[in-house]
């Protein structure tokens, strides 16, 4: 079969224009049949407009696309669907109350019988099976809801989910986000699975080293508009990040030497039967503290813990010498301590409200005239200080959070929490789901609050970023910790082992 015969997609010459913004100009695109196709780009590079395009959920200004060489108008996801694409959003999709086998079938439920039809359970429990059979030898946990499943089960059902239409073009947007190591590495042998299939699979992700060994090919976006297509042969990661933001970028994870102060936070004891055990840690001024482990070692449940969004039955928080009482985040707030969570649309930030408002938020007693009247002016003034300060890439301080980027986003969290005027921030994977460009931008606002005297505590599952910031580096396992490395004896292979539990 010649090269042009197996192409299935053909994007041409596509469009589309946003109030203000051309969101793309004049991106082509080809897929063939069996090859992993990979789509890089900043945040507002335009990937995931293109892709909302092929996938039906938004429709071209112009262009033309073609399947199999015939031109189609994918005027919904059903539309997309029925030509054989499927796609696996960044944002998790499935119904956590319900199992895998109705998560596969939601909306689309097989039944039998005829007049008043029922359910046919077992006959899309069969299906699932026989879908299942691609990837595991045994069937699993696809009959308990999937809130009790970890991340990857919940990316394999989703993966099942999309092969259960029958497709010939997975789209997988960031879809190892929340994934521990090892767990990646299992994810990776799925997407070689589908191309043994020949199916195809277009490839969205931030952390580029992931598309060595993995993608046939890697297009590069930049500003609405096609870059480069390069083989991983053919690159390296320093001269994508350098097409992608169309400068150079070397050395973005760097830890700068500041000096290290007294000591601000310090945690003993710190127990959540059944989920964390005897957590100490401490944190000094002008010092970065990593917290490594595997995905459910306990990480974001100890942060949680020391900020008073989870309960606890033991232990204590000083800060500054001082033993606290932390019941809920506000008691946090009110003692020096913030918190930018892992889930920024969720917990971080209220994202159907404009960036003004979410700056003040936490901190509104600093814009109150009285008790209940916002001093209108004062609010505005401060947010526009921080948006400055922080780079925030906005129209205006009215713009709705939900349209600003991924790495925009975390600042305006940032922001927030920065006019607390804390003395500890706490980052739960701070850059997960961001740009290369944004996330220099970030560790650059990290470096710039620990220089003043604050002392961050950072969680991140990208060991590099966590090598590159960290002065210490506890590691976690199983709600234990159970290691402390200096800056200078961290290693990948040291971490893992220890977070794993090799070490045992």
């Amino acid at each position: 079969m010649s090269q042009n015969s197996n192409v299935f997609v053909e994007m041409n010459g596509i469009t589309k224009i946003f109030p203000g913004v051309k969101a793309l100009d004049d991106v082509s695109l080809t897929v063939r049949r069996g090859e992993v196709l990979a789509l890089v780009g900043e945040n507002g590079a335009g990937k995931s407009t293109l892709m909302k395009i092929l996938s039906g959920l938004y429709h071209p200004d112009e262009g033309e696309i073609k399947i199999d060489g015939k031109a189609v108008h994918i005027t919904d996801p059903k539309r997309a669907q029925e030509l054989g694409i499927s796609t696996i959003f960044q944002e998790p999709s499935l119904a956590p109350h319900l199992t895998a086998v109705q998560n596969i079938y939601l909306g689309r439920e097989l039944t039998r019988g005829k007049g008043i039809r029922t359910l046919d359970e077992k006959r899309m429990l069969q299906e699932t099976q026989d879908l299942y059979s691609k990837f595991f030898s045994t069937l699993g946990d696809v009959q308990v809801p999937v809130s009790e499943l970890g991340a990857l089960k919940n990316r394999v059902i989703e993966i099942v989910k999309a092969l259960s239409i029958q497709c010939s073009l997975v789209i997988m947007d960031e879809p190892t986000a929340a994934l521990a190591e090892h767990e990646r590495e299992v994810l990776f042998d799925f997407v070689k699975m589908l191309k043994e299939q020949n199916i195809a699979v277009i490839y969205i992700t931030h952390h580029l080293r992931e598309l060595f060994g993995l993608v046939d090919r890697i297009v590069v976006m930049r500003d609405g508009q096609y870059v480069a297509e390069v083989t991983s042969e053919e690159t390296d990661v320093d001269d994508l990040v350098s097409k992608m933001v169309g400068r150079q970028i070397t050395n973005y994870v760097v830890k700068e030497t500041v000096p290290i102060g007294e000591e601000i936070l310090n945690v003993t004891n710190l127990t959540r039967k059944g989920v964390i055990e005897d957590i100490a840690l401490h944190v000094r001024k002008g010092e970065i503290v990593g917290l490594a482990g595997l995905a459910g070692a306990g990480r974001t449940e100890t942060v949680r813990a020391i900020v008073g969004a989870d309960p606890i039955d033991s232990g204590e928080v000083v800060m500054e010498g001082k033993k606290l009482h932390i019941k809920t985040p506000q008691d946090a707030i009110d003692a020096g301590i913030g918190m930018l969570p892992e889930n920024r649309k969720l917990q971080g930030a209220l994202i159907d409200m404009d960036v003004k408002d979410n700056i003040t938020l936490a901190n509104l007693d600093e814009v109150l005239a009285g008790n209940f009247v916002l001093k209108k002016p004062k609010e505005d003034k401060i947010a526009k200080e921080y948006v400055e300060r922080l780079g925030v890439k906005t129209p205006s301080i009215f713009q709705k959070v939900r349209s600003l980027s991924g790495g925009n986003q975390q600042k305006v969290i940032l922001a927030k929490w920065l006019f607390t005027n804390p003395k500890v921030l706490i980052f739960d994977e701070p850059t997960q789901g961001i740009d290369i460009g944004a996330k220099h931008e970030i560790y650059n606002l990290i470096a710039d609050f620990v220089k003043n005297g604050g002392g961050i505590l950072l969680v991140s599952s990208e060991l590099p970023e966590l090598m590159g910031l960290a002065d210490r580096i506890y590691v976690m396992h199983e709600g234990r910790i159970v290691h402390e490395f200096t800056h200078e004896e961290a290693t990948e292979e040291n971490i893992t082992l220890y977070a794993s539990g090799g070490h045992e």
